[in-house]
């Protein structure tokens, strides 16, 4: 056989191999098939590996493996069947470790210290869920909640939940939960108010939407709606404690002292170990003036819970109410055991060596709150009337035009600069600080009695002014009803200013009347204003404090 023969069997052979063996399915197709398959499901293993962990899942760290392992089988590759599993077993995992981790957040008595951080994990978590499953709307909702947190894109969370609220067209009760949702986001107080009434209408079982709306209409002023709100909550649910005691909270401020009462009462037998319960009810029994039951409901709390610092307070600041200083700080001492720093407890300690004639300790006290919190206006005012207590009229000046300075428009730091100016004689310096006070504050009783008195005493001809006196003295005491005796005297010296003797008398003799019966220790002055003006001479004051020098430095021996 040549050469050319050769070749041309062998292309013959071949042709008769392909014509056979490929057309065959049995010995060709079948291997391709196999290969095909290996390919389209190169993911299985780790797939499989996914599945077996998932059975056994622990910890949080299991969670994370098995959503590693579902990441990297459908990067790999799976067939249509094991895909849609794999994404399956992907957004529940997801889901799981997003809901674990939001619990930190959520759930707790305090947010995580790493809050942030546990949030854009959560919301990572929500966005891949998203991805694979366009129709989770608990991933929007939950990543709408976390957007909605300080720090968030409020914008972004509103957009989540109206995208949630279109996959929950048919669930009334979470379509409900997803407009209470979105009512919190809100800006505006109509758009919050129409969220709630339609969560409300969905789910009228949806007690945090009526107290949430109670709330709002209590921002609002809206104290009688917030009733309405709050007693439909009760309606729903008798044994909800938190709504009876809101409910009694916005009775005491409309001071339906009665109908308070009774939800208290109500709350105590549901539970009478709540100190809440009686500190309540306390407060209602101090705003009647009933201080004996408030102080029996106080230690009541106490005697629940002895570490109570809302009760301990309240209880020194009834105690200072009637004089007993010595209780008082007892339960303030109390109090700073439980909390050595609490700024309120040490406030009223300071308030308490005051009235002790400690000035100094009042003083050292205020001083201390001012260095963790230097800019606090009410300390700095407080330092400054320490100050004119303790004889330094000249230091609470200093303090008080820094603060001026600073802002113009707080009204306590010009009236209690001016009080500082008259102890020091400069009249028309504190008649200027009382203007400015007045416009700030048009209502107040004591700023209108201190510049009408200044008006109507002062020795300086040029300070004094009988008619505007008049004026203001006459609006302070129908601001009290006429029935503090200090600003009738006002009024009075303010009449024996103009000339008007008679309505002097009259006025100061109402002051004298009205001091006996309150048993007014400024009734011996008072008697003396009488008599001034029965003699047709008008009454004059000046007072003039010599500067106490600082104290010396506390020395601390070790």
């Amino acid at each position: 056989m040549n050469l050319k023969m050769s070749f041309r069997l062998v292309v013959v052979s071949l042709s008769l191999w392909s014509a056979t063996t490929l057309s065959t399915p049995a010995d060709w197709a079948k291997p391709a098939s196999a290969q095909e398959a290996a390919a389209k499901n190169a993911g299985q293993d780790d797939l499989d590996k996914a599945t077996e962990l998932q059975l056994s899942v622990e910890q949080l760290e299991d969670v994370e493996k098995v959503i590693g392992l579902c990441e990297s089988a459908l990067s790999k590759g799976l067939d249509k069947d094991n895909t849609e599993f794999a994404e399956q077993l992907l957004v529940s995992s997801l889901w799981r470790h997003a809901s674990q981790l939001s619990s930190a957040i959520f759930d707790a008595a305090r947010p995580h210290a790493r809050w942030q951080l546990i949030r854009r994990i959560v919301l990572n978590d929500c966005d891949k869920i998203i991805k694979v499953d366009d129709t989770f709307a608990e991933a929007y909702l939950l990543s709408a909640k976390l957007q909605g947190l300080p720090g968030g894109d409020r914008d972004d969370a509103v957009k989540r939940v109206n995208q949630a609220l279109k996959l929950l067209d048919e669930d009334k009760q979470q379509r409900s939960a997803a407009m209470l949702l979105r009512a919190r986001l809100q800006s505006k107080q109509e758009d919050q108010l129409a969220d709630l009434a339609k969560a409300i209408e969905l789910d009228p079982g949806n007690a945090e939407a009526w107290q949430t709306r109670a709330a709002l209409r209590i921002v609002q002023g809206e104290w009688d709606k917030a009733v309405n709100d709050f007693e439909q909550l009760v309606k729903n649910d008798p044994e909800n404690v938190a709504a009876r005691q809101a409910l009694a909270e916005t009775l005491l401020n409309l001071e339906k002292y009665e109908l308070a009462r009774e939800q208290v009462n109500k709350a105590i037998e549901l539970a009478p170990d709540a100190a809440v319960n009686y500190t309540l009810r306390a407060r209602i029994h101090e705003s009647e003036g009933n201080l004996d039951q408030a102080l029996a409901d106080l230690g009541e709390a106490l005697r629940v819970d002895p570490s109570n610092i809302m009760a301990l307070l309240s209880r020194a600041a009834i105690h200072m109410q009637n004089e007993g200083l010595k209780e008082a700080r007892d339960d303030v001492n109390r109090a700073l055991q439980v909390n050595p720093g609490l700024g309120r407890a040490i406030l009223m300690r300071s308030i308490i060596s005051a009235a002790e004639g400690r000035t100094s300790d009042a003083i050292s006290d205020i001083q201390t709150l001012l260095r963790n919190d230097p800019n606090n206006v009410n300390l700095q005012v407080q330092l400054a009337r320490y100050y004119i207590v303790d004889s330094r009229p000249r230091k609470a000046i200093s303090v008080l035009d820094r603060l001026i300075e600073r802002d113009k428009r707080i009204m306590d730091a010009y009236r209690t600069r001016a009080d500082a100016y008259l102890n020091i004689g400069k009249h028309a310096e504190a008649v200027q600080d009382y203007n400015e006070a007045l416009n700030l504050d048009p209502e107040s009783r004591d700023i209108l009695n201190n510049f009408a008195w200044v008006l109507a005493t002062s020795p300086d001809d040029a300070v004094r002014d009988g008619k505007r006196s008049v004026e203001l003295a006459t609006k302070a005491c129908e601001l009290t009803k006429y029935k503090e005796p200090h600003i009738l005297s006002t009024l009075g010296a303010g009449y024996a200013e103009t000339g008007d003797f008679e309505s002097a008398i009259k006025w100061s003799s109402k002051a004298v009347e009205l001091g006996r019966e309150q048993e007014n220790p400024q009734l011996e002055q008072l008697e003396a204003e009488v008599e001034s003006y029965k003699a047709g001479k008008p009454f004059r004051e000046i007072q003039k404090v010599e500067e106490k020098a600082a104290p010396p430095r506390r020395v601390i021996e070790t």
